[in-house]
């Protein structure tokens, strides 16, 4: 067990009360956020951010509903990065799209990490996962080499059935470069969060927890 992970995973409920409708965010940190809430019992409408995240609902008896139907108040999901700005590298799990949808949406996103996440800049440890249309994958990725070190096709398909290119090296003003990646046609979304964080639990290896 990640005593870090499901340090930051469970605190985050704290933040949740019943009645809430809760983006629920993808991957290894979160889950301890969908077990302890299923443990609790806690009476939410969870809006999912991948396949994977409807199935863990099901699974801890988590009441699922539809981001067209419903706006989070809040959403919880983890980070690959967070630099000191709270800016995020996201889609290490491939839900980036998905994910973006539901935390640009929700009133605040309350991200998830343990300690070794936090970076002095974006692209530090990390690569940015840019999500792709398969129609044109190798013109967006000749377009991506101009911009980075080195970009990588994942042998992955994403649960909008693209593709995802991972992009190396230092990220240099993440808000702008947003901008520029979802300009370039082809290009579905990129792994760049750079709106609307607000708490990050920042879960230790010795299982406490600061909240930044």
């Amino acid at each position: 067990m990640d005593l870090a992970k499901k340090a930051a995973g469970e605190k985050a409920v704290e933040f949740i009360k019943d009645g809430m409708i809760v983006g629920l965010g993808t991957g290894s940190t979160v889950f301890y956020t969908l077990k302890r809430i299923g443990d609790l019992g806690l009476d939410i409408i969870g809006i999912c951010t991948s396949v994977d995240t409807e199935n863990k609902c099901k699974e801890f008896g988590i009441k699922i509903g539809d981001i067209n139907e419903y706006v989070p108040e809040i959403a919880i999901d983890g980070a690959d990065e967070v630099d000191p700005n709270k800016n995020l590298i996201k889609g290490g799990g491939g839900a980036l799209t998905r994910e973006k949808i539901v935390d640009y949406r929700a009133k605040e996103l309350v991200v998830v990490v343990g300690e070794n996440k936090l970076v002095d800049y974006l692209g530090q440890r990390f690569y940015l996962p840019v999500e792709v249309l398969p129609f044109c994958w190798k013109r967006v990725k000749s377009e991506l080499e101009q911009m980075f070190e080195k970009v990588v096709k994942r042998d992955f398909v994403t649960d909008n059935k693209n593709y995802i290119l991972d992009c190396y090296g230092r990220i240099e003003g993440p808000k702008t470069l947003e901008r520029e990646l979802n300009n370039i046609p082809g290009v579905v979304e990129n792994g760049l969060f750079t709106k609307n964080t607000g708490r990050v639990v920042v879960g230790k290896d010795n299982g406490e927890v600061e909240i930044i």
